[in-house]
């Protein structure tokens, strides 16, 4: 489904349809985009929804066992709150050694897709250099 400004974009290609495999794949691609966008905010940053983001983690180890407790709590606090089109079944550290400085997470998922719940994997990595949180 196209964006509001993109619909109403008068030059816009006719767009085919899609089949339902296609639209469950753009859905999931979507509230992707949206929890990239959701974990890279910082809590107290947004006037009209201070509860929005994550919290600044910068005081703790990265390899302190609370630290990673406090993160998944954190990650699964805000995607409850604010992305409700999935449900989250659980949230676990997935430590890689191949890149030490990034904390992955995986998240187990509930989304309706095609007027039936199936489960999504998502994967959430914060690069600790740059800040940046991926979603996969």
């Amino acid at each position: 489904m196209a964006s509001l400004f993109e619909r109403l974009e008068l030059d816009a290609p006719v767009r085919q349809r899609l089949t339902r495999e296609q639209l469950a794949r753009q859905q999931v691609d979507a509230i992707k985009q949206h929890l990239e966008r959701l974990l890279n905010a910082r809590r107290g940053c947004s006037q009209s929804s201070p509860q929005l983001g994550l919290s600044d983690f910068n005081a703790g180890a990265i390899g302190s066992a609370d630290l990673v407790i406090h993160i998944s709590a954190d990650i699964r606090r805000s995607v409850e709150a604010f992305e409700p089109r999935i449900k989250v079944r659980s949230v676990r550290f997935e430590p890689d050694p191949q890149l030490p400085l990034e904390l992955t997470f995986r998240l187990d998922c509930q989304v309706r897709l095609n007027n039936q719940d199936e489960l999504v994997q998502l994967t959430v990595a914060m690069h600790g250099q740059n800040r940046y949180t991926r979603v996969t």
